[in-house]
């Protein structure tokens, strides 16, 4: 049996009990902001569109944050590696800070996207060195339960994101989504500059890969594009997504190249001759791509084959954010007071898998409380595998190599999310379009004008939008259809979109069911615990050098 490679934490040497817990508290306010910020503009953006009068220019908002955080990810890991992790942090939360007060003080929406982009930048920063400073702090037998605490932390800000942002939306203004994050993000600085030393590790600038940072900052912007842009406005085949999607392919390839030949290498090909990281990493992506999509698209199916508002959608999923903390906690117990994890992780995919094959038996008019039971299943195995896998992936590399195996996990999980999104919307759209065209009675379709066919067609939630299904209804009775055939025309609707979106939970089912298999294949490192204190006149183990 294999064991722990991971040294004895140097910050857990440094840092007396009292310090790691303020700086433990200071990194959970970052990522506080972190997911905050994600969620918060979710009901601020309308009333953001239309003050600063750019609508067009509105999915920019998102995308450039979601680009810049994503480029810098796998980079400032490896960077915190040569040269420690204090000046990342620090320069990590004040530019986010920067973005922020830049963002709230935007008088047009050009202004806004471009301190987005240096949010994304701080955002990045911080999400790359959180759970690696936790490395530095915590032997992974610890860092388990405190993951969990984080996790918590993050939970807590997304659910908060959206309350919140129609909060100042229509009170005191949507550039209080911006402002508040400055005397947060103040206090998590001024904890962080006092508590987390730099602990040296003796870096050079010359030493630093610039080729393949820009090589992959070129491809991950590209890829991302390619996803984002064939999803949501050119379609797959269209020659800008092509083009994207060979430009970024043919960069991956130079990259590779690049990371073999390089002495500090972004990141270390030797690291995918590590079993464990090589599993850990297609379990994650493999989650992130097709069991996390549940939940992006699971309101679609609630709001327009359950009937049920996009408030009660929003209620309705909020169970498995909670059933996720506590699990978290479970887990982090468990593997404290038994150092192991493997039959946790398998566990928690195969709860993932089942809720997602619950959710594909259901259709038109089922209980709205059949959802709550499913996605509380599945918020069980998410907070199963999601602390664990950073746990298992620290664990199973040295301790200067946390920052790098950490952060690019990250990446790929980042990367994964977005594409696996955009294919499933795909699938969700063209399911849906080819559903209703197969549902739909022969006698309502020769009644239906064609722009009223292609307009039902082509959104499965047309039915949810008032003033748009009303305008409909009143084009396909002026032609001459009768309400009741009007009426057969949205229930063929319904069904479709529950059609579509069933075929999406089965394919995550099918993924959870992978995961199961690969969590099998685990190898169950005993994770290891804190060296016991020397007895005195004993000699103390050295310390890496640190500075504040």
């Amino acid at each position: 049996m294999t064991t722990s490679v991971s040294s004895e934490p140097v910050l857990g040497v440094l840092l007396s009990e009292r310090e790691k817990m303020l700086l433990l508290l200071a990194l959970g306010m970052c990522m506080f902001l972190s997911s905050l910020d994600g969620s918060i503009l979710a009901t601020a953006l309308p009333t953001i569109s239309s003050d600063l009068d750019g609508f067009k220019l509105l999915p920019w908002v998102l995308t450039l944050y979601m680009l810049t955080s994503t480029v810098v990810v796998p980079i400032v890991g490896k960077l915190s590696d040569m040269f420690g992790r204090r000046p990342f942090v620090i320069s990590g939360v004040v530019i986010f800070l920067i973005g922020s007060l830049g963002a709230g003080l935007a008088p047009t929406m050009l202004t806004l996207i471009a301190a987005r982009g240096v949010q994304g930048i701080g955002g990045g920063f911080i999400l790359a060195c959180v759970l690696v400073v936790m490395a530095d702090m915590y032997t992974p037998i610890e860092r388990a339960k405190y993951v969990a605490y984080i996790l918590a932390i993050i939970t807590a800000g997304t659910l908060l994101g959206p309350p919140v942002g129609g909060f100042f939306a229509d009170g005191p203004g949507w550039r209080w989504c911006f402002f508040i994050n400055i005397p947060i993000g103040a206090i998590a600085l001024a904890t962080i500059w006092t508590t987390l030393p730099n602990t040296r590790q003796g870096g050079r600038i010359s030493d630093i890969d610039f080729l393949g940072a820009a090589v992959l900052t070129t491809a991950t912007v590209a890829g991302l594009l390619a996803a984002g842009w064939a999803y949501e406005a050119y379609g797959w085949g269209s020659a800008i997504t092509v083009g994207l999607l060979v430009a970024a392919g043919v960069l991956l390839v130079g990259f590779i190249a690049i990371e073999i030949r390089h002495p500090n290498a972004i990141i270390p090909m030797e690291l995918f001759r590590n079993r464990m990281y090589v599993l850990t990493g297609v379990i994650a992506v493999l989650s992130s791509a097709v069991l996390f999509s549940v939940p992006i698209y699971l309101p679609t199916f609630i709001q327009t084959s359950l009937g049920a508002s996009a408030q009660m959608s929003g209620l309705l999923i909020m169970p498995q954010a909670i059933a996720l903390v506590v699990m978290s906690f479970i887990a982090g117990r468990v593997v404290e007071r038994t150092g192991r994890f493997k039959q946790l992780v398998v566990v928690g995919c195969a709860l993932s898998g089942l809720a997602a094959f619950l959710l594909q038996t259901m259709g038109v008019g089922d209980p709205l409380w059949h959802v709550v039971i499913y996605m509380v299943i599945f918020g069980m195995g998410s907070g199963l595998v999601t602390p664990l896998i950073n746990v298992i992936v620290q664990a199973c590399v040295r301790q200067e190599d946390t920052g790098v195996a950490t952060s690019s996990q990250m990446y790929f999980r980042q990367i994964a999310g977005v594409i696996g999104v955009a294919l499933f919307g795909v699938l969700l759209t063209t399911t849906y379009s080819s559903s209703f065209t197969e549902n739909l009675d022969e006698e309502v379709q020769e009644a239906m004008p064609v722009a009223v066919f292609e307009e039902l067609r082509d959104d499965a939630t047309l039915s949810i939008d008032a003033e748009r299904i009303a305008e409909v209804r009143t084009t396909f009775l002026q032609a001459g259809g009768t309400e009741a055939l009007f009426e057969e025309a949205l229930g063929a609707q319904q069904e479709a979109a529950a059609t579509a979106n069933q075929r999406l939970f089965f394919i995550s089912a099918i993924g959870g069911l992978v995961l199961v298999v690969l969590a099998l294949a685990f190898t169950e490192i005993p994770l290891r615990g804190r060296t016991p204190a020397p007895k005195e006149g004993e000699e103390q183990p050295a310390a890496a050098s640190a500075s504040r």
